[in-house]
C-alpha cells in the first residue's frame, strides 16, 4: 500500500508522515524499516521491496523522504506508483510538491493522499472517492486487524465490509490480517485463540490469497465468509 503526504507546509506533511511511520512500526515490530532520501535513491529500492517478501516473511515499511529532489527519482518514480500501492508492504512518500506526472500517478493509484497547506491542510484523499477529496477519513485497516485479534465476529465483519466499500482490495486486507495473526502467534498472550486456531487462520488467509490470484475463488467473498467464522 502507498500513502502520500505532500503540500506547501512540508513540516506539517513530515509530522503526519512520521506519525504514520511510527504507528506502523509500533504495530509491526517485526517489520524492516527503510528510509530513503534523494542521495540514496534508486528504482531498485522499490523494485526489491514491492513483493519479494510476499506473505511468508517480515513486512517492509519504506519511507521515501523527498526523493524527487533527485532528477533520477523525478523521472522514474511515477512509473513505480501503481506497483507500490499493489504491494503488501507499506510505502510512505513525502514530497513538498508533486510534479505533473507524479501527481497524476498518485491520484490514480495511491491508497491515501494527504495534502497540507492553506487550501488542503491535512485533507485525506483516497481512491475510493475518485481522488476528488471528499474530506472523509480513509478507512483504518488496523481497526479491522484489531477486531480480528479480539475475535469479535460482528465487528470484524462490519469493518471488513467498510474496508471493501472504501476501495481496499482483498489482497491488501489479507496482507494486514496475515501480519496480525503472525504477530499473535509469536506473542505471549493470545487468549482469544488457541495456537492451533491461529495457525489454521494463517493457513486459510494464505489459501484465500493464492486461490484468489489463480481465479479459483472470489477472494472478497471467501474472506468475508472467514470473517463470519471467527466466533468460538
Amino acid at each position: 500500500m502507498l500513502y502520500v503526504y505532500h503540500g506547501p507546509d512540508i513540516n506539517k506533511s513530515l509530522d503526519k508522515a512520521r506519525t504514520l511511520a511510527n504507528s506502523l512500526r509500533t504495530k509491526r515490530p517485526d517489520a524492516t524499516y527503510i528510509e530513503v532520501e534523494k542521495d540514496s535513491w534508486s528504482p531498485s529500492i522499490v523494485e526489491e521491496n514491492i513483493g519479494g517478501q510476499g506473505l511468508f516473511s517480515s513486512k517492509y515499511i519504506v519511507f521515501l523522504n523527498r526523493v524527487t529532489e533527485s532528477a533520477d527519482a523525478k523521472e522514474s518514480l511515477p512509473d513505480l506508483i501503481q506497483v507500490m500501492n499493489e504491494s503488501t508492504n507499506i510505502f510512505i512518500l513525502l514530497e513538498a510538491k508533486l510534479n505533473t506526472d507524479l501527481k497524476k500517478a498518485v491520484e490514480k493509484y495511491a491508497e491515501k493522499i494527504v495534502e497540507t497547506g492553506d487550501k488542503g491542510e491535512g485533507r485525506p484523499v483516497s481512491r475510493a472517492d475518485g481522488g476528488q477529496g471528499s474530506g472523509k477519513d480513509e478507512f483504518n485497516i488496523f481497526a479491522l486487524a484489531d477486531a480480528v485479534g479480539s475475535r469479535n465476529t460482528l465487528k470484524s465483519w462490519t469493518l471488513y465490509r467498510q474496508a471493501v466499500d472504501s476501495g481496499l482490495e482483498a489482497e491488501n486486507i489479507i496482507g494486514v490480517l496475515f501480519w496480525k495473526v503472525k504477530s499473535m502467534i509469536t506473542a505471549t498472550n493470545t487468549s482469544n485463540y488457541s495456537n492451533n486456531e491461529l495457525h489454521t487462520l494463517l493457513t486459510d488467509l494464505i489459501t484465500i490469497y493464492h486461490d484468489g490470484h489463480r481465479g479459483i475463488i472470489n477472494s472478497e467473498l471467501a474472506l468475508e465468509k472467514r470473517m463470519l467464522s471467527l466466533k468460538n
